[in-house]
C-alpha cells in the first residue's frame, strides 16, 4: 500500500468513532475508500444495520408523525407490481421443477428399497449389486468434481449465497442437484431430497431474474422466496416455507421479504398441487390418520422429560455431524469416501432395510407401531453411524428427513417407556410428532419452522401447546451446552475452506442513492445489504445524521458505508448497484 494510502487509513481509523460530528467532505481522499488493516474488534457491523438513530432534526421526527391510509402509486409500481410478477413467475417455474422432481425422487427411492429387498433375498445378486454402487459412486464423484457447490446438503451454501456470503453457477449448480441427488437416493444413502429441493428453487429463481432481467437488488430477494418455495413445495408445506425464509434464511423480518415469499411459496405449492393431480394428488407427506384431542395435564411431566433428553440427542447429533470430518484424513481423496459410504450403506441397508434412505417410509412404520423397542435402539445406532457418513462422503442430499428420522426414533423408544408408565396409548403417533419437532428445531434452532412443519407434514394442528412445550426445554438444553445451530455451523465450515489463506480488510466509502433506483423511498432495512456492511451516516443536503434500519433513503442521499470484506472491489459494486438501479 502506498505511503499516502496509509496516512488516510490511519486518520481514518483515528476519528471513526466521531463520523457524526465531521461533515462527510471531510473524509473524501480522492477515490473516496479508506482501507484499515487493522480494525477495532468492538467496531460492530453486522448484516443488520446495527446503528441506532442518535439526531433527527425536528423537520424529521415531525415527518414520522404523518400517516395516510392512501396507498402510493410509486409503491404500486416499485414493490406491488415487482413483487407479483417476479415472484409469481419464480413460483410458478420452482412449482414445476421442484415438484417433478420432488416425484421423481419419491420413485427412484421406493425403487432403491424394491431392489435392496430383492438382493436380499437372492444372495447370488450381491456382487452384481455392489458393483452397481460403485458405479453410482464414481458417478457422483465426476458430477460434484465439475460442480462442488453441489456438496452435501444444499441448506448451507444455499444459505451462504442468499446472505451474499458466498456464490453458486446457478444453471450449473440446478442440474447437478438434480442429477447428483437423484444418484444419491437411488444408491440409498441415509440422506434425503428436501435439502436439495431447497438449492433447486434458489438456483431456479436466480435463472428466474436473469429471464426477466429484473433489478439486482430484487435478486435475493426473489432468491430468498424460491429456497422458501422449494422447501414448500417438496413438503407440501406453504406455511413452512416461508416461516424457513424469515427465520433461517435471511433471519429478519420485513413486509418486503415477507410479500415476495408469500406470493412465490402460494403460487408455487399451487402450481405443484395442479401437477400432481395428474398422479393422483398430494396428502400429507407423514399421513397417520386421526391425533388425540388432549395430551393429560398429568402427563406434562413426559413430554418435560423428552424435552431433556431430545436436546441432549440434539447436542450430540451436531456435535457428531460438525467434527467427524475433522477425523477423517485429509489424504483420502473425494471418490474414496464416496464408495466407502454407498458400500456401507448397502451392506447394512442388505442387513436391515428399514435404514435405506433418507427414512421416509421408516417414520411410517415407527408410528404404525411396527417395531419393538430393542428394534427402535438399534436402528437409531445404526442411523447415527449412517447420516454422519453419508454426509462426510460429500455426496448431494438433505438432512431434513434423517432428522426427523433421528427424532420419531427417539419419540418410539420413549413411547414404548412412557406407555409403561401409563401413557394412553392412542397417543403414541402425537408423541412420535412431537419427538420429530422437537429435534429438528432443537438441532438447527428453528423452533417456530420445526413446530409448523410438523403440524403441516402429518396434520396434527390441534398439538401446538405440547409441541411448543417440548420444543422450548429441547431448545433450552442444546442452547446450554452452546453447541452451534447445524446449518449454521455448516455453512461456517464452508466459507472457512473456501477462504483460507485470505485476509479480511475494512473499507469506508461513499455512495450515492440514485431517484428512481431501488433504494429510493425504501427503509435501510428493506434492502439486502452485503455481509458486514453497515451505513453509518446519511447526508441529507446539508444535514447529516446517523442512521438506522428505520431511516427512509431519498434520491439524492450520500451514504457512508463502512465494510468488512474479503473482495472491496465486489463489495463497493454491490453497493453502488443496489444503490443506483
Amino acid at each position: 500500500m502506498q505511503e499516502k494510502d496509509l496516512e488516510q487509513s490511519d486518520a481514518i481509523k483515528t476519528n471513526e468513532k466521531v463520523y457524526e460530528n465531521r461533515p462527510i467532505e471531510q473524509l473524501n481522499n480522492g477515490d473516496g475508500v479508506f482501507y484499515d488493516e487493522e480494525y477495532d474488534k468492538n467496531d460492530n457491523i453486522s448484516n443488520v444495520i446495527i446503528e441506532d438513530i442518535a439526531t433527527h432534526s425536528q423537520e424529521t421526527k415531525k415527518a414520522k408523525t404523518n400517516y395516510s391510509m392512501r396507498p402510493t402509486l410509486g409503491y404500486f409500481r416499485n414493490v406491488i407490481i415487482p413483487v407479483i410478477c417476479y415472484s409469481g413467475v419464480c413460483g410458478i417455474l420452482v412449482g414445476i421443477i421442484v415438484g417433478l422432481y420432488t416425484k421423481f425422487a419419491n420413485l427412484l427411492i421406493g425403487w432403491s428399497k424394491d431392489i435392496y429387498i430383492l438382493v436380499r433375498n437372492n444372495p447370488a445378486w450381491t456382487p452384481l449389486f455392489l458393483f452397481g454402487l460403485v458405479v453410482i459412486a464414481l458417478l457422483c464423484y465426476f458430477l460434484l468434481k465439475v460442480t462442488p457447490e453441489c456438496k452435501g446438503s444444499g441448506v448451507p451454501r444455499t444459505e451462504g449465497v442468499l446472505r451474499g456470503i458466498l456464490t453458486f453457477r446457478w444453471l450449473r449448480v440446478l442440474l447437478t442437484t438434480i442429477a447428483s441427488s437423484l444418484l444419491t437416493y437411488f444408491g440409498g444413502l441415509s440422506l434425503g431430497s428436501e435439502g436439495p429441493s431447497i438449492q433447486i428453487g434458489a438456483t431456479t429463481a436466480q435463472g428466474a431474474c436473469r429471464l426477466l432481467k429484473c433489478r439486482m437488488a430484487w435478486t435475493r430477494y426473489i432468491m430468498s422466496a424460491g429456497s422458501g418455495t422449494g422447501l414448500a413445495v417438496a413438503f407440501n408445506a406453504p406455511l413452512t416455507g416461508i416461516i424457513f425464509v424469515i427465520e433461517e434464511v435471511q433471519k429478519k423480518v420485513t413486509p418486503m421479504l415477507l410479500l415476495t415469499a408469500g406470493c412465490s411459496v402460494t403460487v408455487g405449492v399451487l402450481t405443484s398441487n395442479a401437477i400432481a393431480q395428474l398422479w393422483g394428488g398430494t396428502g400429507y407427506l407423514f399421513d397417520f390418520g386421526a391425533f388425540p384431542d388432549k395430551f393429560a395435564i398429568g402427563n406434562i411431566w413426559m413430554l418435560v422429560v423428552l424435552g431433556i433428553v431430545i436436546g441432549l440427542a440434539s447436542v450430540g447429533f451436531n456435535y457428531v455431524i460438525i467434527n467427524s470430518q475433522k477425523i477423517i484424513p485429509k489424504k483420502i481423496p473425494q471418490w474414496a469416501k464416496l464408495i466407502f459410504a454407498f458400500l456401507l450403506c448397502g451392506g447394512v441397508g442388505l442387513a436391515l432395510v428399514d435404514t435405506v434412505g433418507g427414512g421416509h417410509s421408516l417414520i411410517m412404520n415407527i408410528g404404525n407401531s411396527n417395531f419393538v423397542w430393542w428394534m427402535l435402539l438399534v436402528i437409531l445406532l445404526v442411523k447415527l453411524i449412517l447420516i454422519p457418513i453419508s454426509v462426510n462422503s460429500g455426496a448431494t442430499g438433505g438432512l431434513f428427513i434423517p432428522m426427523l428420522t433421528i427424532g420419531a426414533l427417539i419419540g418410539g423408544l420413549f413411547g414404548n417407556l412412557f406407555q409403561l408408565a401409563g401413557l394412553d396409548t392412542t397417543l403414541f403417533k402425537l408423541l412420535i410428532v412431537i419427538s420429530m419437532s422437537a429435534f429438528f428445531g432443537a438441532s438447527v434452532r428453528t423452533p417456530v419452522t420445526a413446530m409448523v412443519l410438523v403440524m403441516e407434514v402429518t396434520g396434527s394442528f390441534h398439538s401446538f401447546l405440547f409441541t411448543g412445550i417440548t420444543i422450548f426445554i429441547a431448545t433450552l438444553v442444546a442452547e446450554f451446552f452452546k453447541v452451534p445451530p447445524l446449518y449454521d455451523a455448516l455453512l461456517e465450515r464452508t466459507v472457512e475452506q473456501e477462504r483460507e489463506g485470505k485476509k479480511q480488510k475494512q473499507i469506508s466509502f461513499k455512495v450515492m442513492v440514485e431517484h428512481n433506483s431501488f433504494a429510493d423511498g425504501k427503509l435501510i432495512k428493506d434492502l439486502l445489504w452485503p455481509p458486514e456492511c453497515a451505513v453509518k451516516t446519511i447526508s441529507k443536503g446539508a444535514e447529516q445524521i446517523l442512521a438506522s434500519a428505520e431511516t427512509k433513503l431519498e434520491g439524492g442521499d450520500m451514504l457512508l458505508i463502512k465494510a468488512k470484506t474479503y473482495n472491496p472491489d465486489e463489495t463497493m459494486e454491490y453497493v453502488e448497484r443496489l444503490l443506483n438501479e
